[in-house]
C-alpha cells in the first residue's frame, strides 16, 4: 500500500502522539508499504525532505505558545494536499492530529475517494490544563469537545489508544472504531545495565531511585511528585527522585525542589534519546507517573517492559490507571502525603518489588508494538476495494 500518514511536528516535538507517529510509520515501511509524511515546515526542518528514512512533506507552518519552540501547525492549502496525495499514488490516508492540516488532508481525500484513518491522540485536558484561566475557558472546551467528535466522523474508521479513550468520546460509539495500543517494543525496551545512565548523571547505585518521565507541563502534576519527595525522604532518607524530560514548569520545579531543600536529591536530565531509555528505566526502583490526563501512558508501558513497579495517579481522566493489576499502586492525585505514603510501602519491602517487577514484564507482553502495527495494517486492508 501507498500510506501518507499526516501529522504535525514530525522530528521536531517530543510527545507521545508525535513518537507513536513516526514508530508506526517506521514499522509500516518496514513491512512493505511505502510510507510518507505529510506535516508542518519549522525552523529546523524548513523544507520537504527525508526523515528517518520516510519521505517528508513540509507545509508552512506556524509556531504555537507553550510548545518550547517544538510544534508549528501547518498552515495547509488543498491544492498542495491533492498534488501529494496523487503524485504519491496514496491508498490510504491516516490522519494523527485533527488540527487544520489533518482537517484539510481529510477533506481533500474524501474528495478524492482515498479512504481516511484517524487517530484519537488528542485529549483536551493536555491543552486546557496548560492555559490560563480565563472566562469562557469552560464554554470554549465543551466545544473543542464538539468539534473532535465533528471531526473524527469524517473519517472511515477511528483508532482509539486505549479502552480509556473510547470512553472519553461515547458519542462516537455507533461510527466504526477499533481500539489499537501505541504499543512498546520489547527489543528496545527491556530489562539492561543501568550503569551508563548512573554514571551520566552521577547517580549511586546504593539509593532507591523514584523515576518520572515525560512532559514538563502542568497535567503532568509533577510538582505533587517533588513534594511528596519531602515527606518520603522523614522515614526513607536514602531515595532519590530522577526527572527525565523537559517543559516549560522546569524553572518552577526547580525552585520547588530547592524551596524543600531537596536540590540533592533531585535529579532533572532533561532529554534522554531513545537508545538510553532502557538503561534510564532500568535505573529505578519505582516508576511514578502523577500524571492527570492521559490517553493511553506510553512510557507507562515502556517502564513496564523494562521490569519496573508502577505507581500511578488515581486520576479521572488518565488511561494509565488501567495500567495497574498487580504490578504497583495508585495513589489520589494531587496528594503528596498519599503518593509518599505508597511509595513508601513499595519501597520497604524488596520481595514486593520484585514480585510487582515480574508481573509488569508479563503485562508488557500483551502491548507488543509489532502486534499493533498488524492490526493497523489489516485495518488499512479492511478499506480497501477487494483485488
Amino acid at each position: 500500500m501507498n500510506v501518507a500518514i499526516v501529522c504535525d511536528g514530525i522530528g521536531d516535538v517530543v510527545g507521545g502522539s508525535f513518537i507513536s507517529t513516526l514508530r508506526f510509520g517506521e514499522l509500516l515501511k518496514a513491512r512493505g508499504h511505502k510510507v510518507v509524511f505529510v506535516s508542518s515546515g519549522s525552523r529546523r526542518h524548513p523544507r520537504t525532505h527525508e526523515y528517518r528514512g520516510i519521505k517528508t512533506y513540509r507545509l508552512f507552518g506556524v509556531l504555537i505558545p507553550w510548545s518550547e519552540g517544538q510544534l508549528y501547525l501547518a498552515m495547509p492549502f488543498v491544492p498542495t494536499i491533492r498534488k501529494i496525495l496523487r503524485d504519491e499514488q496514496i491508498d490510504i490516508v491516516h490522519v494523527m492530529i485533527p488540527m487544520p492540516l489533518g482537517l484539510a488532508a481529510v477533506r481533500v481525500a474524501k474528495a478524492m475517494d482515498v479512504p481516511v484513518v484517524m487517530h484519537s491522540h488528542t485529549q483536551p485536558e493536555n491543552i486546557f490544563m496548560n492555559v490560563p484561566a480565563f472566562p469562557g475557558r469552560d464554554a470554549l472546551h465543551g466545544r473543542f469537545c464538539a468539534y473532535l467528535n465533528w471531526i473524527y466522523r469524517q473519517s472511515d474508521v477511528l483508532i482509539y489508544p486505549s479502552a480509556f479513550s473510547q470512553r472519553q468520546l461515547p458519542a462516537l460509539a455507533a461510527s466504526r472504531h477499533v481500539v489499537i495500543s501505541n504499543g512498546v517494543n520489547r527489543e528496545r525496551f527491556r530489562p539492561t545495565s543501568p550503569d551508563p545512565f548512573l554514571r551520566r548523571f552521577s547517580l549511586s547505585s546504593t539509593r532507591q531511585h523514584l523515576m518520572y518521565l515525560g512532559r514538563l507541563h502542568r497535567e503532568k502534576n509533577v510538582e505533587t511528585l517533588i513534594r511528596a519527595m519531602a515527606i518520603l525522604r522523614q522515614h526513607h532518607p536514602q531515595t532519590h527522585l530522577v526527572i527525565v524530560g523537559f517543559g516549560y514548569e522546569q524553572p518552577a520545579l526547580e525552585r520547588l525542589a530547592h524551596a524543600w531543600d531537596l536540590t540533592a536529591h533531585v535529579t532533572f536530565c532533561g532529554f534522554v534519546p531513545d537508545e538510553h531509555l532502557a538503561a534510564a528505566y532500568s535505573a529505578c526502583d519505582l516508576f511514578v507517573l502523577p500524571s492527570l490526563a492521559e490517553l493511553e501512558g506510553m512510557a507507562v508501558l515502556e517502564a513496564m517492559a523494562c521490569g519496573k513497579p508502577i505507581l500511578i495517579a488515581d486520576s479521572k481522566d488518565s488511561a494509565a490507571t488501567d495500567f495497574v493489576d498487580g504490578n504497583g499502586l495508585l495513589f489520589r492525585a494531587r496528594d503528596p502525603a498519599h503518593l509518599a505514603a505508597q511509595a513508601g510501602y513499595l519501597l520497604s519491602d524488596p520481595e514486593r518489588l520484585r514480585s510487582m517487577a515480574d508481573r509488569s514484564l508479563e503485562k508488557s507482553r500483551s502491548f507488543e508494538i509489532h502486534e499493533s502495527a498488524a492490526a493497523i495494517e489489516s485495518l488499512y486492508y479492511s478499506l480497501l476495494p477487494a483485488p
